[in-house]
């Protein structure tokens, strides 16, 4: 697989037959093999996660397909201008021309997903996250804790080769929480942040600081937009 770092929580994942872009709002997408694939992912409609731009790569490819959490159908209406959209809710699971999707819920806004395809799992947090907010009434923190946990707790069976997963530096401390759970639950080989603000500090500290504490998964550092990394199988 090789991996583009878009921007925040944008990734584009190519494999031998297909394209799969991760909640794209913002940054230059890479030139497209227009033979093949094209899957767009949108995890809900906060604007660091969603564009109507994503319409205009109907055509990028030969065959383009749009998988939208629900509330994106009532956010936006331009959907109804282009082919192949599929809308899901949390905690379903669909076959689409292959691939096997399942989402999970959210607890701020909309689903995260888990792909399975070519042999591969891919799976996307969208902002499911451990919202620990400094300032914010011990029962809200705790509300956020539980219900993450118990999202991650479905993984745990999985086999995962690429996770894609939330650091938000303005959390200050709280920010690394649910990538720590993630990687302490999850069998996943490599894990990229996401979400992160463009904060590379934030990012570089965190892996610097757990180098070695999670020998099954590979901390991946993006370090700029439009950086690609070639995964081995």
């Amino acid at each position: 697989m090789k991996v583009t770092y878009i921007k925040h929580s944008g990734y584009l994942v190519e494999t031998e037959k297909s394209y799969f872009l991760f909640d794209y709002w913002q940054g230059d997408l890479p030139r497209l093999n227009y033979d093949k694939t094209l899957y767009v992912f949108s995890s809900h409609a906060h604007h660091d996660h969603f564009t109507r731009d994503i319409y205009r790569l109907e055509h990028a490819c030969s065959h383009t397909v749009y998988i939208l959490s629900d509330d994106i159908r009532r956010a936006d209406r331009l959907w109804r201008q282009v082919d192949n959209v599929i809308f899901m809710k949390e905690w379903q699971e669909k076959e689409i021309e292959g691939l096997k999707v399942r989402t999970l819920r959210s607890n701020d806004e909309g689903i995260a997903f888990l792909i399975k395809t070519e042999g591969k799992v891919i799976y996307h947090a969208g902002d499911l996250h451990w919202w620990d907010w400094p300032g914010e009434p011990d029962a809200d923190n705790r509300y956020m804790k539980e219900t993450y946990c118990k999202e991650i707790e479905s993984l745990e069976e999985e086999e995962i080769d690429l996770a894609f997963v939330v650091l938000d530096p303005r959390q200050e401390e709280s920010g690394s929480l649910g990538m720590t759970w993630f990687l302490q639950h999850v069998h996943a080989r490599y894990v990229f942040p996401m979400h992160f603000w463009e904060d590379y500090a934030f990012v570089n500290d965190y892996i610097t600081g757990n180098s070695g504490r999670f020998p099954a998964s590979r901390l991946m550092r993006p370090e700029k937009p439009g950086q690609a990394f070639e995964l081995a199988d």
